[in-house]
């Protein structure tokens, strides 16, 4: 049996993690999607490589930890029903993980190695659906950021 305090502190490290998962991946989808859906080609290929360099470092870091937690969590205990809400949050983080490597990320290595002044014609496509990528990826945080709150209120 897992020390009430020792699943009161991962709890508060799981939430702390999914909703900064969930917050940085919906200030994307608020502020920063909408202006590079209306930048020239040029300054796209150019915002785009500079907010690269500084969420690549850090989200996926963000991510392992959080399902360290999660992993944590869920052997620990707390009863079936937070159990099984953290293993929601948990799938939802995956699957931000699985969308992020399998569309995000290899956009941003592709539009890497793109020519501000002469971007492919496709440029627009490339965006819209790295765009459709992230919405995907920010719904999935945010339910399990509601999910991992979910199963926090089971606990405490």
């Amino acid at each position: 049996m897992v020390p009430d305090a020792v699943v009161d502190a991962l709890l508060a490290a799981f939430l702390l993690l999914s909703g900064v998962l969930a917050g940085v991946l919906l200030a994307v989808e608020t502020a920063i999607v909408p202006v590079v859906a209306v930048l020239p080609a040029d300054r796209y290929v150019q915002v785009h490589r500079l907010l690269d360099r500084r969420f690549d470092p850090m989200m996926p870091r963000v991510n392992k930890v959080s399902l360290a937690v999660c992993a944590a969590l869920v052997a620990a205990g707390g009863g079936v029903w937070p159990r099984v809400a953290v293993g929601c949050a948990g799938l939802c983080i995956i699957g931000v993980a699985v969308v992020s490597e399998g569309w995000n990320v290899r956009m941003n290595r592709v539009i890497d190695g793109w020519d501000p002044a002469a971007p492919p014609p496709d440029w627009p496509g490339v965006r819209a659906r790295w765009a459709a990528a992230n919405r995907a990826r920010t719904l999935l945080a945010v339910a399990g950021f509601g999910a991992a709150i979910t199963g926090a209120a089971l606990v405490w």
